[in-house]
């Protein structure tokens, strides 16, 4: 099921990312990189980057006309009421890789909507350790739950930091905080890699 929702994905950024839309792509780029910082192109990281670009240019970027990428494709396509659903609906969060089950599945704490996710059986291979806290989207399709490929691994020693302060966001119930939030933690990533001479704690500060 995952590849079906990646091909969708790899078709949405086919299609936006070219002819007409191209000058939305460079606004939206331009945008998302004032945003979270910028990041060379030979630095490690610039990759996974790039992927979760693509994941907040899809879902979350919107038109001048207020529209999402992802709504645009939706109706332009057809797709079935499940489908359409599952992609209007992808959690966006703060989560914790914390245990392969007995089962060989990979459960996820959802730190900012103290959730537990269990991804499916046989999900592909991740690049992250038991313990590693990021920020990443998760789609639920057809009952079983996928993380998708735009990931940001967060320094170890300010994840209760970040609990702290997820805690403090999830009592606003806001989608725009939350968002705002997670944004802001890719940012403050990015500075923590422009400083790594300084402790992460000491970036990580939220007013």
């Amino acid at each position: 099921m995952l590849d079906i929702v990646h091909d969708h994905l790899d078709n949405v950024l086919n299609l936006y990312t070219k002819g007409k839309f191209f000058d939305d792509l460079k606004a939206a780029k331009d945008r998302y990189f004032h945003i979270t910082g910028k990041l060379d192109e030979d630095k490690e990281e610039f990759e996974s980057r790039m992927n979760c670009f693509n994941d907040w240019y899809i879902f979350q970027y919107r038109h001048e006309d207020g529209s999402k990428v992802i709504e645009d494709y939706i109706r332009s396509h057809s797709l079935d009421e499940e489908l359409s659903q599952a992609l209007l609906n992808v959690n966006h969060s703060l989560f914790e890789f914390s245990k392969t089950s007995f089962r060989k599945q990979i459960v996820l704490k959802d730190i900012l909507h103290d959730e537990k996710i269990t991804l499916v059986k046989n999900h592909p291979t991740i690049s992250l350790m038991e313990g590693d806290v990021f920020t990443g989207r998760v789609i639920k399709y057809k009952g079983e739950h996928y993380l998708l490929r735009g990931v940001c691994i967060l320094p170890q020693g300010v994840k209760s930091i970040l609990k702290k302060q997820s805690k403090k966001v999830r009592k606003l119930n806001s989608f725009n905080e939350e968002l705002n939030y997670l944004l802001q933690l890719e940012s403050l990533k990015t500075k923590a890699m422009h400083y790594s001479h300084i402790d992460p704690s000491k970036i990580f500060i939220f007013s």
